[in-house]
């Protein structure tokens, strides 16, 4: 038996390679609020809060008795060896779900992130491919069209940031194996998806300079610097890159094992092989010193009026 919850909750079947169907939605509710918890019992009044939000039906606790004993019959039909030892247990608490790491996605899913991490630094490559599959088990957003109750809403928002790492891992091991020309469609629409992840729009721009498209990295900088500057204060990683790129660092370019074609390529479109690039990156870089100086001026304009305004109100 799999529970999976990268994606809509459900029931798959291994011995006979199918999906098990739910019977209602609630049901289906029901089993993505206890694999938000597996293992540990989550009290009823909350799960009559993810089933029912602020206003349940005035029978709710017989209904969600109800919901359980019809899904612990779906679980027994696929599972009938289990009828001594259900899935689903009543405690004083609440009921709780019985499933181990490797018998939920999600579970399986940090397991191979984890197993990736330690790969990494030795083994880029595999560590790749390892994510890559991982990364694989997500049929779309964690609990789509379930509970938006607390203690899903929690659970959604922390597999979201641990899929966010395995895909930072993931290009980082890209760009150490020479296969950074393959991400940067990727990258183009995760930096759209998740405007204020510095990390991304760092990879970018550096797969995009290895690629020999140093103005379209300066370009993502452009793009990203105004709204990163806002929400966090800066762009440290953002700011480095830049910097290296202006004085086209050798960094830039060094990647540990890359594919012969690959190589091949870097070699012809690096910035470095043509003037005329160089020039155009100059040319971008002097734009954003402008851009920059101009706001400077016109922020130091604004503030010596309302100074000024500020003193004439307080004489008055």
């Amino acid at each position: 038996m799999q529970f999976r919850i990268l994606g809509s909750p459900e029931l798959y079947d291994e011995k006979r390679h199918r999906r098990i169907p739910l019977t209602s939605p609630k049901q289906r509710l029901l089993l993505g609020t206890l694999l938000a918890r597996p293992n540990s019992p989550v009290p009823r009044e909350r799960l009559i809060r993810e089933l029912w939000g602020a206003l349940p039906p005035r029978k709710a606790r017989n209904t969600l008795n109800a919901h359980v004993s019809g899904l612990r019959k779906v679980l027994l039909e696929v599972e009938p060896e289990r009828a001594h030892t259900p899935r689903i247990v009543a405690r004083a608490a609440g009921y709780l779900l019985e499933a181990r790491p490797a018998e939920t996605d999600s579970g399986r899913f940090c397991l191979a992130v984890a197993q990736a991490q330690r790969m990494a630094q030795d083994d880029p490559r595999g560590a790749y491919d390892s994510l890559r599959r991982a990364l694989g088990l997500w049929r779309g957003n964690a609990l789509e069209g379930g509970s938006h109750g607390p203690v899903c809403a929690a659970l959604v928002a922390q597999l979201e940031e641990e899929r966010q790492q395995a895909l930072e891992i993931l290009f980082d091991c890209a760009l150490r194996t020479g296969e950074h020309r393959g991400i940067i469609p990727e990258l183009e629409e995760l930096t759209a998806a998740h405007p204020l992840r510095e990390r991304f729009h760092d990879q970018l721009m550096l797969a995009l300079c290895r690629c020999g498209r140093g103005a379209d990295a300066i370009r993502v900088y452009t793009r990203a610097r105004r709204r990163l500057t806002a929400a966090n204060g800066g762009t440290p990683l953002l700011t480095a890159r830049l910097e290296q790129i202006s004085v086209q660092a050798p960094a830039l370019f060094a990647h540990e094992t890359e594919r012969p074609d690959a190589r091949k390529r870097a070699r012809v479109t690096s910035p470095a092989a043509g003037g005329r690039e160089i020039d155009r990156l100059r040319q971008e870089m002097n734009q954003i010193e402008a851009e920059q100086q101009t706001a400077r001026s016109v922020v130091g304009y604004l503030t010596n009026i309302l100074s000024g305004q500020a003193l004439r109100t307080g004489g008055a």
